[in-house]
């Protein structure tokens, strides 16, 4: 009798430590799909801005973006175009303004427009989501600029 303890006791420490090693690898894969996300959110958009300011609308106007993922996994950064190509509106520069757009799973935690457009500059702020059927990103804003305050929506899909 005294020989089948420690035969069991060994065969509960192997189970115990496949259980354990079975377990780890559950790690790896929501990197894994850190990483598919990250790659997902990456790259160009076209999409439409709507805002209201006290003295204008602005309705469906095309806009496109090009984001990478820039100092941390959880921010994208990239230029912005009052355009559906990716070109120049109004500004002389190589965009009309910078994005910055920090996110927690499907939630945008902080976007920041920085308006370059000549004669029209402003700063403009949010939050929003990652809409899960096509990943597009859905923002509400508000900011400043030539036109006045804006308060409206930005929705870019890949």
């Amino acid at each position: 009798m005294k020989k089948e303890k420690p035969f069991l006791m060994n065969k509960l420490f192997i189970v115990i430590a496949i259980c354990f090693m079975g377990c780890s690898g559950g790690s790896d894969d929501s990197q894994e799909e850190e990483q598919q996300e990250e790659t997902t959110l990456e790259g160009n958009y076209r999409g439409t801005w709507n805002s209201t300011t006290p003295s204008a609308t602005f309705t469906n106007v095309s806009v496109s973006a090009k984001l990478k993922f820039g100092g941390s996994t959880n921010t994208l950064t990239g230029s912005f175009f009052i355009s559906s190509d990716f070109t120049v509106c109004c500004s002389a520069g190589d965009n009309d303004g910078t994005l910055v757009i920090n996110f927690d799973g499907e939630t945008i935690t902080a976007f920041n427009y920085n308006d370059v457009i000549t004669n029209c500059s402003g700063t403009f702020t949010g939050t929003g989501t990652v809409r899960t059927s096509d990943k597009a990103l859905v923002i509400d804003f508000t900011g400043n600029d030539c036109d006045g305050d804006h308060v409206g929506q930005i929705v870019l899909i890949k």
